[in-house]
């Protein structure tokens, strides 16, 4: 039997910071993980059949130095980082595979078979309702009530309006590949059971040894499939420009995989889940920054998310514990 590490759950305001910080830095990546590959020469045209097998490998590097850096800050708060019983190891290997392994082998490979960005990012956010509908059956103080359902669809379309561009044909979202939106539905599937196993294991092993060592696991998946595939390291164009966003995408994997593993072990997965809605939008008004347009349906959409997330956080009767 697992013993809990904590005695008193953290107070839900504390919840949910960490959820959406952790959401806030996710969706920072995706603006320089397309820096970081253009500085490495990584690109299809160049790589022609071998370039997923790339994109994986250099992920995999990124994920274990991720993995790494978070067991250093476990060393440092004097976590003991080997002390794991059989079924803790065994926990920890599979919610490895799961939330960083096949989750991102599925991710890399559905965004880069789907033409439409914005397919692309809707898809991807469908792990807010795997969680919710999961822990429905799963959780008993965790049903989905008609308040937290409205809250989800508002929340659904704030994502697609703020993803919506002038440009971009309706028809293109309504696509469907196994390799390109099948594989995106996969890596929500497996975003949603990693999120699950954080709960479960979170309780009796501390968080930074729990997603350090799940990161290692997932890298190693990664790098053994990206090998496979025909991708290799020693091929890849290590600039210091590319090198110096790889070291800062793994921090940026390291923090959030962290934060938010901890707000599932404390919080409700169906309330927790909408922060997810804060992925896209933080990522689009990333790319606002770097000199894009703040487009109106960006501003509608922002709100629109901020209300589903209200709708979802409003208080309850019972107070936030630990299942």
């Amino acid at each position: 039997m697992s013993t809990t590490l904590e005695t008193k759950a953290p107070s839900k305001s504390m919840i949910i910071l960490a959820a959406v910080v952790a959401n806030i830095i996710w969706g920072t990546p995706f603006k320089l993980l397309k820096l970081m590959y253009a500085s490495m020469d990584v690109s299809r045209e160049a790589l022609g059949d071998r370039y997923i097998a790339q994109v994986l490998t250099i992920v995999s590097v990124r994920f274990l130095l991720a993995g790494l850096l978070t067991l250093a800050v476990a060393m440092i708060m004097r976590q003991n980082i080997v002390k794991m019983s059989k079924i803790q190891f065994r926990n920890v290997v599979i919610m490895g595979l799961v939330s960083t392994g096949f989750a991102y082998f599925f991710f890399n490979i559905g965004n880069v078979n789907i033409s439409s960005t914005i397919n692309s990012t809707i898809l991807a956010q469908s792990t807010i309702f795997f969680t919710a509908l999961l822990a429905n059956f799963i959780y008993s103080d965790d049903k989905l009530t008609p308040m937290k359902t409205l809250g989800l669809v508002i929340g659904f379309a704030g994502l697609i309006i703020s993803q919506l561009t002038g440009g971009t044909s309706i028809g293109d979202m309504f696509h469907f590949s196994i390799t390109g939106e099948g594989f995106m539905l996969m890596y929500g599937l497996m975003a949603t059971l990693g999120t699950i196993l954080a709960k479960y294991l979170g309780s009796s092993l501390n968080v930074f040894v729990m997603t350090g060592w799940s990161l290692v696991v997932g890298a190693i998946f990664l790098f053994v499939v990206g090998t496979l595939m025909g991708g290799s390291l020693t091929s890849v164009h290590w600039t210091t420009e590319g090198i110096l966003l790889l070291i800062l995408l793994a921090a940026f994997a390291a923090i959030p995989f962290t934060l938010w593993n901890w707000a599932a072990t404390w919080g409700k997965l169906s309330e927790i889940s909408v922060f997810k809605f804060i992925m896209p939008i933080s990522g689009s008004l990333l790319s606002v920054a770097f000199g894009e347009s703040f487009t109106t349906s960006l501003l509608i959409g922002l709100i629109l998310v901020c209300v589903s997330i209200i709708m979802l956080n409003l208080p309850s009767k019972k107070p936030l514990q630990a299942n």
